[in-house]
């Protein structure tokens, strides 16, 4: 079969490569969920930033392991509440950032912000999962690699609440900082709960 054939006989593989297209697409540019009026699965976007605090909490452990021999139990279930904790931490932060951009007038529908806070993680996870790589090494990596990642995070998110707000200086900055304040705590939070 020809390649100009495939076209008109092979419409599943098109919109499947079209399909992984959009994906890379609003992982590389996630504050274009906000405007681009597609309809997207939130809870599916929500994996990615579980992931990624899943990752920052195994570093955690991992530090800890090497230096005051942690035990591996606890390695593994502070990973797996980074697991769960990244899905509704960030789940409960799109909704929260969806509600105070209506009080200001820009309505947006709530999936729409949670799926753009949730893709807003994909330079975090490339930051740890390099992270993760250098800890291998035998150093510490989860502060740095970390924060290095959250920050990351906040970038894509400032430029989707500045896309919306055109007009309203003001309310980009302090949504981004409020979320990254919100993703800070949530950070201490796990750590300081005795584990």
């Amino acid at each position: 079969m020809n390649g100009e054939n495939c076209e008109i006989l092979c419409p599943d593989k098109i919109n499947r490569i079209e399909s992984i297209k959009h994906i890379i697409f609003l992982m590389l540019n996630p504050s274009s969920v906000l405007t681009d009026g597609q309809v997207h699965k939130w809870y599916l976007d929500l994996i990615l930033p579980a992931f990624a605090w899943m990752l920052f909490f195994l570093q955690v452990g991992l530090d800890r392991h090497r230096q005051s021999g942690y035990p591996p139990g606890k390695i593994v279930l502070l990973s797996f509440i980074g697991l769960i904790a990244g899905y509704v931490v960030v789940f409960l932060t799109g909704i929260l950032m969806s509600m105070l951009l209506t009080v200001f007038g820009k309505n947006i529908r709530l999936q729409l912000g949670i799926s753009c806070i949730a893709l807003s993680h994909t330079y975090k996870t490339f930051s740890l999962i390099l992270g993760l790589l250098y800890n291998f090494f035998g150093y510490s990596s989860s502060v740095a690699f970390g924060t290095v990642g959250l920050l990351a995070t906040l970038l894509p998110v400032y430029s989707g609440i500045r896309g919306l707000t055109r007009g309203t200086t003001f309310l980009a900055p302090v949504l981004a900082a409020l979320i990254g304040l919100i993703f800070l705590v949530f950070w201490q939070l796990v750590l300081k709960i005795g584990l």
